[in-house]
C-alpha cells in the first residue's frame, strides 16, 4: 500500500502530531524541534501538514488504514485526533484554505502570523518557543536534552526509525532506496537509515 515516501513520511507526520499532543507541545515548539535540528524540512511537522494539506494527509491515512496489515505498528497513529477533525469540519485544511495549524492575517494593515490552539479550538498569536533543545545545532545535542523538546525528538525518531526498519523488507530492496526516497521525496536531510547510523 502507498509508496516509500507516504509509508514513512506520513507515518512520521502522524507520529509527530500525536507525540506533540501527548507532551503538550504547541505547533511552534514541535516545529522548532522537528525541523532543521532533526534534519526534517524547515516547515517542521505542523507546517508540513499545512503545506501538503491536512485534508490530503487525512485521505492518505484513511487509504493506508484500509490496506495495511492488522499487525502494522503504525496503525494506532493514523487516526486523526478529535481537534484536527474539528479543524477539517471547519474547512481548515492548510495553506490552500483559510488556514491550518498556522495562518496569516492582516490586522491594521500588518501581516500577523497566528497558530491554531487545538485545546481551545481557535487561533492565537504565534508565540515561537523558549525550548532550549530547539536551538540545538546537532542531532546528538538535540536528543541529549532533557526538556520536552528533547523528549519529543527521542519519541518521534524512535517510532519513525524503528518503523522504517520494520517496513524495509516490504517496501524496498535495499536501505539506499528508502534513504533516497525520503531525501528526495520528503526533503529530509538524511534518510532513516542514515539517521540511525548518525545516532549510533
Amino acid at each position: 500500500p502507498g509508496f516509500i515516501g507516504d509509508r514513512i513520511g506520513v507515518a512520521a507526520l502522524m507520529v509527530g502530531l500525536h507525540k506533540a499532543l501527548e507532551l503538550g507541545l504547541t505547533p511552534e515548539e514541535a516545529d522548532a524541534v522537528a525541523g532543521r535540528p532533526m534534519g526534517f524540512p524547515g516547515t517542521g511537522i505542523f507546517g508540513l501538514f499545512d503545506l501538503i494539506g491536512i485534508d490530503v494527509i487525512d485521505l492518505i491515512c484513511t487509504n493506508l488504514t484500509g490496506q495495511l496489515a492488522v499487525d502494522d505498528p503504525i496503525r494506532p497513529y493514523l487516526e486523526m485526533p478529535a481537534g484536527v477533525k474539528a479543524m477539517l469540519a471547519e474547512g481548515l485544511t492548510g495553506r490552500k484554505g483559510p488556514g491550518g495549524f498556522y495562518r496569516q492575517q492582516k490586522i491594521d494593515g500588518k501581516r500577523v502570523k497566528e497558530s491554531y490552539d487545538l485545546a481551545a479550538g481557535g487561533y492565537r498569536p504565534f508565540t515561537g518557543t523558549e525550548l532550549v533543545s530547539a536551538g540545538s545545532r546537532r542531532l546528538d545535542e538535540l536528543l541529549a536534552h532533557d526538556d520536552r523538546g528533547g523528549r519529543y525528538a527521542r519519541e518521534l525518531l524512535s517510532v519513525t526509525l524503528s518503523y522504517s526498519a520494520w517496513l524495509l523488507p516490504e517496501i524496498a530492496d535495499d536501505i539506499q532506496a528508502v534513504d533516497c526516497a525520503m531525501r528526495e521525496g520528503y526533503s529530509w536531510k538524511r534518510g532513516p537509515f542514515e539517521l540511525i547510523d548518525q545516532i549510533g
